[in-house]
Protein backbone atom coordinates (compact mmCIF):
# COMPACT_ATOMS: atom_id res chain seq x y z
CA UNK A 1 0.00 0.00 0.00
CA UNK A 2 2.88 2.12 1.25
CA UNK A 3 4.69 1.68 -2.30
CA UNK A 4 1.83 2.49 -4.28
CA UNK A 5 1.20 5.71 -2.78
CA UNK A 6 4.86 6.45 -2.90
CA UNK A 7 4.26 5.81 -6.57
CA UNK A 8 1.17 7.97 -6.97
CA UNK A 9 3.23 10.69 -5.42
CA UNK A 10 5.92 10.53 -7.64
CA UNK A 11 3.84 10.33 -10.56
CA UNK A 12 2.13 13.95 -9.28
CA UNK A 13 5.89 15.20 -8.96
CA UNK A 14 6.57 14.79 -12.22
CA UNK A 15 3.26 15.89 -13.61
CA UNK A 16 4.06 18.85 -11.65
CA UNK A 17 7.54 19.31 -12.45
CA UNK A 18 6.82 19.27 -15.90
CA UNK A 19 3.67 21.62 -15.93
CA UNK A 20 5.73 24.07 -13.82
CA UNK A 21 8.42 23.73 -16.85
CA UNK A 22 5.97 24.47 -19.61
CA UNK A 23 4.78 27.67 -17.69
CA UNK A 24 8.32 29.00 -17.35
CA UNK A 25 9.23 28.35 -21.01
CA UNK A 26 6.11 30.13 -22.14
CA UNK A 27 6.13 33.12 -19.19
CA UNK A 28 9.96 33.66 -20.19
CA UNK A 29 10.21 33.64 -23.73
CA UNK A 30 12.76 35.70 -26.07
CA UNK A 31 10.69 37.70 -27.80
CA UNK A 32 11.37 41.65 -27.68
CA UNK A 33 8.16 44.01 -26.76
CA UNK A 34 7.46 46.08 -29.08
CA UNK A 35 5.61 48.62 -26.97
CA UNK A 36 7.87 52.10 -25.51
CA UNK A 37 7.26 53.53 -22.56
CA UNK A 38 9.32 54.48 -19.34
CA UNK A 39 12.05 52.55 -18.35
CA UNK A 40 9.98 52.30 -14.87
CA UNK A 41 6.91 50.40 -16.51
CA UNK A 42 7.34 46.71 -16.45
CA UNK A 43 7.46 44.69 -20.10
CA UNK A 44 5.91 41.30 -20.09
CA UNK A 45 5.16 39.35 -23.31
CA UNK A 46 2.68 36.53 -23.97
CA UNK A 47 2.09 34.06 -26.34
CA UNK A 48 -0.95 32.98 -27.95
CA UNK A 49 -2.42 30.53 -27.50
CA UNK A 50 -2.50 32.35 -23.61
CA UNK A 51 -2.29 29.98 -20.72
CA UNK A 52 -4.80 31.24 -19.18
CA UNK A 53 -7.19 31.83 -21.67
CA UNK A 54 -7.31 29.03 -23.61
CA UNK A 55 -10.32 29.90 -25.49
CA UNK A 56 -9.67 32.93 -26.87
CA UNK A 57 -8.45 31.44 -30.52
CA UNK A 58 -6.29 33.93 -31.84
CA UNK A 59 -2.59 33.50 -33.55
CA UNK A 60 0.17 35.72 -32.06
CA UNK A 61 1.66 37.77 -29.49
CA UNK A 62 0.77 40.12 -26.65
CA UNK A 63 2.94 42.83 -25.49
CA UNK A 64 2.35 44.48 -21.98
CA UNK A 65 3.34 47.46 -20.38
CA UNK A 66 2.38 47.79 -16.32
CA UNK A 67 2.54 51.49 -14.98
CA UNK A 68 4.95 51.63 -11.69
CA UNK A 69 2.21 50.89 -8.85
CA UNK A 70 0.24 48.16 -11.04
CA UNK A 71 0.82 45.88 -8.04
CA UNK A 72 0.57 48.24 -5.56
CA UNK A 73 -3.08 48.84 -3.98
CA UNK A 74 -2.86 52.07 -2.70
CA UNK A 75 -0.95 53.32 -5.42
CA UNK A 76 -2.72 55.89 -7.51
CA UNK A 77 -1.59 54.12 -10.78
CA UNK A 78 -2.40 50.71 -9.08
CA UNK A 79 -4.09 48.00 -12.04
CA UNK A 80 -3.30 50.56 -14.72
CA UNK A 81 -1.26 49.21 -18.06
CA UNK A 82 -1.61 48.63 -21.33
CA UNK A 83 -1.82 45.42 -23.73
CA UNK A 84 -1.65 45.13 -27.17
CA UNK A 85 -2.87 41.88 -29.36
CA UNK A 86 -0.54 41.39 -32.82
CA UNK A 87 -2.33 38.59 -34.53
CA UNK A 88 -3.34 36.95 -37.58
CA UNK A 89 -7.17 36.79 -37.42
CA UNK A 90 -9.08 39.85 -37.94
CA UNK A 91 -10.86 40.31 -34.51
CA UNK A 92 -14.26 41.92 -36.04
CA UNK A 93 -14.96 43.26 -32.67
CA UNK A 94 -18.70 44.41 -31.87
CA UNK A 95 -19.70 45.41 -28.26
CA UNK A 96 -20.80 41.50 -27.78
CA UNK A 97 -17.71 39.96 -28.50
CA UNK A 98 -15.75 42.18 -26.80
CA UNK A 99 -17.32 41.55 -23.87
CA UNK A 100 -17.29 37.84 -23.76
CA UNK A 101 -13.60 38.27 -24.99
CA UNK A 102 -12.51 40.51 -21.88
CA UNK A 103 -14.82 37.98 -19.13
CA UNK A 104 -13.34 35.16 -20.69
CA UNK A 105 -9.64 37.29 -20.61
CA UNK A 106 -9.72 38.18 -16.88
CA UNK A 107 -12.28 34.87 -15.71
CA UNK A 108 -9.00 32.63 -16.52
CA UNK A 109 -6.10 35.24 -15.43
CA UNK A 110 -7.91 35.05 -11.92
CA UNK A 111 -8.20 31.94 -11.95
CA UNK A 112 -4.90 30.81 -12.47
CA UNK A 113 -3.65 33.09 -9.89
CA UNK A 114 -5.83 31.24 -7.53
CA UNK A 115 -4.27 28.16 -8.82
CA UNK A 116 -0.48 29.87 -8.06
CA UNK A 117 -1.70 30.83 -5.04
CA UNK A 118 -2.40 27.45 -4.05
CA UNK A 119 -6.05 28.53 -3.32
CA UNK A 120 -6.86 25.37 -5.87
CA UNK A 121 -11.03 25.51 -4.93
CA UNK A 122 -11.48 29.39 -4.32
CA UNK A 123 -14.69 30.46 -6.17
CA UNK A 124 -13.95 33.43 -8.14
CA UNK A 125 -16.56 35.65 -8.86
CA UNK A 126 -16.99 36.12 -12.50
CA UNK A 127 -15.81 39.00 -14.50
CA UNK A 128 -18.86 41.52 -15.77
CA UNK A 129 -17.97 44.22 -18.55
CA UNK A 130 -20.23 46.61 -20.25
CA UNK A 131 -18.78 48.59 -23.60
CA UNK A 132 -19.78 50.99 -26.29
CA UNK A 133 -18.79 51.65 -29.56
CA UNK A 134 -17.50 55.45 -30.41
CA UNK A 135 -16.17 54.52 -33.98
CA UNK A 136 -15.35 51.81 -36.38
CA UNK A 137 -11.88 51.36 -34.45
CA UNK A 138 -12.78 52.53 -30.80
CA UNK A 139 -14.69 50.87 -27.89
CA UNK A 140 -15.16 52.28 -24.01
CA UNK A 141 -16.06 50.62 -21.18
CA UNK A 142 -15.88 49.39 -17.65
CA UNK A 143 -14.85 45.63 -16.08
CA UNK A 144 -15.93 44.63 -12.79
CA UNK A 145 -13.59 41.92 -12.08
CA UNK A 146 -12.31 40.26 -8.85
CA UNK A 147 -8.57 40.72 -8.41
CA UNK A 148 -7.16 37.93 -6.92
CA UNK A 149 -3.36 38.50 -7.19
CA UNK A 150 -3.55 42.05 -5.04
CA UNK A 151 -6.49 43.70 -3.78
CA UNK A 152 -8.28 40.01 -3.47
CA UNK A 153 -11.25 41.62 -4.09
CA UNK A 154 -13.38 43.13 -6.49
CA UNK A 155 -12.08 46.34 -8.54
CA UNK A 156 -13.73 48.41 -11.47
CA UNK A 157 -11.60 49.03 -14.64
CA UNK A 158 -12.32 52.12 -17.10
CA UNK A 159 -11.54 50.84 -20.55
CA UNK A 160 -10.54 51.67 -23.77
CA UNK A 161 -9.65 49.61 -26.67
CA UNK A 162 -8.62 50.35 -30.15
CA UNK A 163 -8.15 48.53 -33.11
CA UNK A 164 -6.22 48.88 -36.30
CA UNK A 165 -4.47 47.02 -38.94
CA UNK A 166 -0.75 47.02 -39.47
CA UNK A 167 -0.22 46.35 -43.46
CA UNK A 168 3.80 46.21 -42.87
CA UNK A 169 3.29 42.82 -40.99
CA UNK A 170 0.05 41.98 -42.79
CA UNK A 171 -1.50 41.90 -38.74
CA UNK A 172 -4.25 42.63 -36.87
CA UNK A 173 -3.45 45.15 -33.78
CA UNK A 174 -5.91 45.69 -30.61
CA UNK A 175 -4.97 48.01 -27.98
CA UNK A 176 -6.18 47.67 -24.33
CA UNK A 177 -5.79 50.22 -21.96
CA UNK A 178 -7.06 50.01 -18.76
CA UNK A 179 -7.19 51.73 -14.72
CA UNK A 180 -9.69 51.71 -12.49
CA UNK A 181 -9.29 55.83 -12.37
CA UNK A 182 -11.18 58.34 -14.33
CA UNK A 183 -10.29 59.33 -17.47
CA UNK A 184 -9.10 62.57 -16.49
CA UNK A 185 -6.66 61.51 -14.39
CA UNK A 186 -3.16 62.27 -15.18
CA UNK A 187 -2.31 58.30 -15.83
CA UNK A 188 -4.57 57.99 -18.96
CA UNK A 189 -2.09 60.77 -20.82
CA UNK A 190 0.48 58.15 -19.36
CA UNK A 191 -1.15 54.81 -20.76
CA UNK A 192 -2.36 56.78 -24.29
CA UNK A 193 1.55 57.88 -24.55
CA UNK A 194 2.65 53.92 -24.90
CA UNK A 195 2.99 53.33 -28.70
CA UNK A 196 4.69 50.93 -30.65
CA UNK A 197 8.85 50.75 -31.93
CA UNK A 198 7.47 50.41 -35.92
CA UNK A 199 5.52 51.82 -38.22
CA UNK A 200 2.30 49.85 -39.70
CA UNK A 201 1.69 52.24 -42.76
Amino acid sequence: MLKKILKVLLVVVIIITIGIAYLYSRLHNTIENVLVAEDNWRSEVLEFPLLFAGDLDYQGEEHIRFAPGWGKKDSEDYFSYVFLWIIQENPNLDTSKLENIINTYFDGLMNTGAITNLNFFKKIPKTTSSFQQIDKNTFTGSIKLYDEFFKKGIIELNAKITTDYCSKEGKYLVWFYLSPQNNDHPIWDQLTEVNMNAKCD
